[in-house]
């Protein structure tokens, strides 16, 4: 037998399980059916239910990172003005997928934002800290020697104009039925997020003592 072999099939048949169903009703004799393995597979190669929900959120995850690497375009030295857009674009990438097959995938982190599990923290530490921490060093390098909380708000402003898109997509569409989320209006959306926290971060860095 292929250990490795089974291993994929039943990560992969968890991911679409996972993402028809939910964790919740999601179960071990649905994953392996799919995945053409015996219900003792998982507890094998996996352990438990929660650690292979872990296990394909992390295989997402890694995809997405790899497809899509928030490190692209930005290097040392780089105007700060220059790294914000680069990082906007990065993100936008991320939260948008041309790859249909990916942006389908990347709804089980979605939904695993919507109810959290132990499973949330890895992700956190390994790939949205290193986010976080770059876009504090933009920020900085464009408002100036500022405080952490006036940083920190200032890159959840950033971040928060995307995502509110992102995880409200279904309410916005009907809210103005004639809005869609093709390349050119996502292109549009970065442009906008881009000027707007520019000009609020020039704001700031003019503004002496910050936010009060």
């Amino acid at each position: 037998m292929d250990h490795s072999d089974t291993h994929t099939r039943i990560l992969e048949a968890a991911i679409e399980v996972f993402l028809e169903k939910g964790f919740v009703l999601a179960t071990v004799r649905d994953i392996c059916a799919r995945a053409g393995a015996n219900v003792a597979a998982v507890n094998y190669h996996f352990g438990s239910k929660d650690a292979l929900h872990a296990a394909a959120l992390e295989r997402i995850m890694s995809e997405c990172h790899d497809q899509f690497p928030m490190e692209e375009g930005l290097y040392p030295g780089q105007p700060p003005e220059e790294a914000l857009e680069r990082f906007i674009f990065n993100i936008l990438r991320l939260n948008y997928p041309d790859d249909p097959a990916m942006a389908r995938r990347s709804d089980l982190f979605w939904m695993e934002l919507a109810n959290p599990s132990p499973a949330l923290q890895p992700l956190v530490e390994r790939f949205m800290r290193p986010i976080k921490e770059q876009l504090e060093r933009v920020v900085r390098g464009i408002i100036g020697d500022a405080d952490p909380e006036t940083v920190r708000l200032c890159a959840g402003s950033i971040v928060g104009q995307i995502f509110f898109h992102t995880q409200n997509r279904q309410i916005i569409t009907q809210l103005y039925p004639d809005k869609t989320y093709l390349p050119h209006d996502v292109a549009r959306l970065g442009e906008l997020v881009f000027q707007f926290s520019l000009a609020g971060l020039r704001a700031l860095r003019e503004c002496p003592g910050g936010l009060s």
